[in-house]
């Protein structure tokens, strides 16, 4: 049953990979990353990130289209136990990748209020900005670029 639901997810209308596959680095004045972004072998429709140093990672998320839906999820599952599920309509002809959903910190509060933006602005240049919903106002949290190192 598993493996029949995960076949019926499709590469969406544009795909993920197309944007985002291969390894970056991210960072900003405060700390740097590693992500590395490819397809799962056996479930090729279905793109892994994986993030930090690759021999001990941060965290690893999953995206994927669900066409029922017409959205792409981000399930990301981070080292310390943390989680966010967060959907996308994917992109627009030029618009950015626009992910809300909740957060889940470990032994706290979730927080429903998350707006990640993900902004392709050159080939192998991404602008991501990290806001939190107040009072259903976006308040800018943070901010960093990642740039393509390998496809």
């Amino acid at each position: 049953m598993i493996v029949a639901a995960l076949l019926a997810v499709l590469v969406g209308p544009k795909s993920f990979l197309n944007d985002f596959g291969g390894v970056w680095n991210c960072g900003n004045a405060n700390y740097h990353e590693r992500w590395d972004i490819h397809p799962l072998v056996r479930h090729p429709e279905i793109s892994e990130l994986v993030y930090g140093d690759p021999s001990k990672p941060d965290g690893f998320a999953f995206v994927y289209y669900v066409p029922s839906a017409h959205e792409f999820r981000y399930d990301d599952f981070h080292a310390d136990g943390a989680q966010s599920h967060l959907v996308s309509d994917g992109p627009a002809t030029s618009t950015p990748w626009d992910w809300t959903g909740t957060y889940y910190p470990m032994n706290q509060s979730p927080d429903p209020n998350p707006d990640i933006i993900w902004k392709l602005t050159a080939q192998g240049t991404i602008e991501r900005n990290f806001r939190q919903r107040v009072n259903g106002v976006p308040v800018e949290r943070g901010s960093d670029t990642c740039t393509k190192v390998s496809t």
